[in-house]
């Protein structure tokens, strides 16, 4: 069977128009399915990047994805992962710094929603063109709580994260 739902993914925004609404969607049908578990992905474009609007984006991506999902599903079954759009398949990787404040803004947005202690329980990875090179930099971020990899999640050889 399957355990987990990737909602979304920068890809599925970009090539197919999924709006918030849809994901919001697909989360709410995926949480009614007992032990289904959900992966909210999270990102900003280049644009919204170098105009600021990171927090503000992701801030309205997890407040409409996760609008009324209870605060125990969101603990128990939801992990958001922020995926920078600029960084996935292109090999740029935001640095920790860049990390660590996107992920503080995603909890944030989590804490407004569901409270402290919630935002405090929910796992949130990063998702960006992860590299050997990156990897133990992210991982020392105190709110990076993991890695979403994509495509070298393919190969046996984990020398090649992306």
């Amino acid at each position: 069977g399957i355990d987990w739902v990737l909602v979304g993914h920068s890809e599925m925004r970009t090539l197919y128009d999924e709006r918030d609404a849809a994901c919001n969607a697909k989360i709410t049908r995926c949480l009614a399915e007992p032990g289904l578990k959900v992966i909210l992905c999270v990102g900003e474009t280049l644009d919204e990047f170098e105009s600021d609007l990171l927090e503000t984006v992701v801030g309205l991506q997890v407040r409409k994805g996760l609008a009324g999902v209870s605060p125990d599903d969101v603990a128990d079954r939801v992990v958001v992962a922020y995926e920078p759009v600029w960084a996935i398949g292109t090999g740029k990787v935001a640095t920790p710094e860049q990390a660590q404040a996107a992920h503080v803004a995603v909890r944030r947005a989590l804490s407004e929603l569901f409270g402290d202690e919630t935002a405090r329980q929910v796992r949130i990875q990063y998702g960006g063109s992860v590299t050997p090179d990156s990897i133990d930099r992210l991982m020392a971020c105190p709110d990076v709580d993991g890695a979403l990899v994509g495509g070298a999640s393919l190969s046996a050889d984990p020398s090649g994260i992306s």
